[in-house]
């Protein structure tokens, strides 16, 4: 069964029983669940956003959330245990079983340790997260033999880096690599609570919800890696973790939003010059109209 019947799970009973009735073929095709206060569902599919009503016109009722609506969707999803939450919904998303991640919008507030926290919830994204795997260009399945450097997966959002980084991370560990992931967000192998991770590699250990500039290091300090990968690098101090790992003569694997070489250096707030000293190419992805497939291979 599709991974969008997982997703839905959490939601309140009358919103999940409109939302399953979705016919498979078509879940199949659904990205992402936009729930808004005051408008009906809308799915991101390849082909745009399809107004949920207009697909299952019996559910119509179901399918439109009041304030109050989203409100219930928002506490069932953290099983009415926000404070569970509260350091990830601080970074404006939580993820719950299944690697699905719940991107929040709303009315924001800052807490006395100058965290973010919301007072009102005005909408939320279910990002539909499926076990995906692509297969990999000869360039880019050479370049993990021996003495790997790094690499950067590049992409604009839905352009399917995250899959491309599992499958990555998958060829490296079949090759006998030594890997740790950092997995922020729990997206590429996620962990239930009782620490079971399915279709894990078998080289390759994951900190699962650990933010990546202290996951590096732990990863670097105590795992013995050869290589370590992380979704969606940015930070100064994730490089300066970084800069220490490769001075222990580990690799690393990083994906980052951007769908040019201009858009990678502002993004990274490096010249192409100096992201050299991190890898040795970047990876550009199509975009969200193919995801997971490679546009170009460049050189740094």
């Amino acid at each position: 069964m599709d991974e969008y019947y997982s997703a839905i799970q959490r939601l309140p009973a009358p919103v999940r029983d409109a939302l399953a009735q979705l016919p498979p073929a078509f879940a199949a095709q659904v990205h992402e669940i936009r729930l808004r206060s005051e408008r009906p569902i809308v799915f991101s599919t390849p082909h745009g956003p399809i107004l949920a009503p207009n697909l299952l016109p019996k559910c119509a009722g179901a399918l439109q959330l009041s304030a109050r609506g989203l409100q219930e969707c928002f506490y069932s999803l953290c099983e009415k245990s926000v404070h569970s939450y509260e350091s990830q919904l601080s970074q404006g998303f939580f993820t719950i079983p299944g690697g699905h991640r719940v991107g929040v919008a709303g009315v924001c507030r800052t807490t006395e340790n100058r965290r973010n926290s919301f007072q009102t919830i005005t909408s939320l994204n279910l990002r539909v997260a499926r076990m995906l795997f692509v297969p990999l260009p000869p360039l880019l399945q050479s370049s993990l033999v021996d003495s790997f450097h790094g690499m950067i997966l590049a992409g604009s959002p839905g352009s399917g880096k995250t899959t491309l980084l599992r499958s990555i991370i998958k060829a490296a560990s079949d090759q006998g690599k030594k890997i740790a992931v950092v997995d922020e967000r729990q997206e590429l192998w996620p962990c239930d609570p009782w620490g079971n991770v399915p279709h894990i590699p078998l080289n390759c250990d994951v900190l699962s919800n650990c933010p990546k500039a202290g996951g590096i290091e732990m990863a670097v300090r105590c795992l013995g890696p050869q290589i370590v990968a992380c979704d969606e690098l940015g930070s100064h101090e994730e490089f300066r973790q970084m800069e220490h790992g490769i001075q222990s003569g580990v690799g690393f694997i990083c994906s980052v939003h951007a769908a040019s070489m201009d858009e990678l250096e502002a993004r990274m707030e490096r010249s192409r010059s100096g992201l050299r000293a991190f890898f040795s190419l970047c990876a550009f992805l199509e975009g969200p109209q193919k995801p997971g497939c490679i546009r170009e291979v460049v050189a740094l």
